[in-house]
């Protein structure tokens, strides 16, 4: 799977550099910023793109914009969750953040930018009826019913310690396994997958994204930052309770293990179709940054 990743995240990363000669003409310092928050990252989303059009049969060159569009949208998340208001994090794959780069003024238009520049890049060409909505499935699940709506949580939580397990599960649904939907679900609509295949799917997506993010707990208190390239010990910083503060170490890692079970078992019926799937979640089981 180390390959597999490597390999797709160098394709994706090319065509990314090509579409950002776009932008050189655009004023500064915006440019720079967009550009700058777009650099680094795992590239996770839009190999789960990729994933979902090879579950269809088809590759990199049917959802190419879709990839890029879900990985703006994620940047820009980075660039917002960031800011002081926020998260408070100075540190962003293994650089400083956008905004301590350019300033929080320009931290926010960044990630304005961003989020538009996603809909160009996805709507750039002629599409049939399953990609529009592809498009549209991806903004449900990175706007206020998704994604945004976890930050919203998140951060008018007030005392998050009081918060349930079950609140916390919910939290990291919306915050993060919903942007693993838009990229595996979304890619996967715009090729015409069917109800059930769209059903499996989502399931999947749901438990590998609640894996990333117990691993993401784990992690932060376990890690450097030289090795995950961003702040650890954030979330005991801000007063937040995780999956890991609630369970505790064992607890979490067989939960773990049982998404990952869960996971497989969701894609598992479609044999040859899911390979890859199956070996992603292996690989988000056991990763170490």
């Amino acid at each position: 799977m180390k390959e597999f990743l490597a390999e797709n995240k160098k394709i994706f990363e090319n065509y990314l550099s090509t579409r950002l000669k776009e932008l050189d003409g655009v004023a500064e310092p915006i440019g720079s910023a967009v550009k700058y928050a777009l650099d680094g990252g795992k590239r996770i989303r839009p190999i789960l793109c990729i994933l979902g059009a090879e579950f269809m049969g088809k590759g990199f060159e049917e959802i190419k914009n879709l990839a890029l569009g879900v990985e703006c949208i994620h940047s820009y998340s980075l660039c917002h969750d960031d800011l002081p208001c926020m998260d408070n994090d100075d540190l962003r794959h293994g650089k400083p953040s956008t905004h301590k780069k350019f300033g929080e003024g320009m931290g926010v238009l960044a990630g304005d930018g961003l989020l538009n520049l996603a809909f160009e890049f996805m709507l750039d060409g002629e599409h049939n009826r399953n990609y529009f909505k592809a498009v549209a499935y991806i903004s449900k699940m990175s706007g206020v019913f998704g994604m945004v709506g976890g930050q919203c949580i998140d951060i008018a939580a007030g005392d998050f310690r009081q918060k349930t397990l079950q609140e916390v599960i919910e939290l990291n649904m919306l915050k993060t396994a919903c942007l693993f939907k838009a990229a595996l679900v979304g890619s996967s609509i715009s090729l015409g997958a069917n109800d059930q295949e769209i059903e499996s799917l989502e399931e999947f997506a749901e438990k590998i994204g609640l894996i990333f993010q117990i691993v993401d707990d784990i992690l932060d208190v376990t890690s450097n930052e030289k090795e995950l390239g961003k702040n650890i010990n954030s979330d005991i910083k801000e007063n937040k309770i995780t999956y890991l503060s609630i369970c505790g170490m064992e607890k979490a890692k067989q939960d773990i293990l049982q998404l990952e079970n869960e996971a497989i078992e969701a894609v598992a019926k479609y044999g040859d179709r899911a390979n890859n799937l199956i070996k992603l979640a292996k690989f988000l089981t056991n990763r170490s940054k």
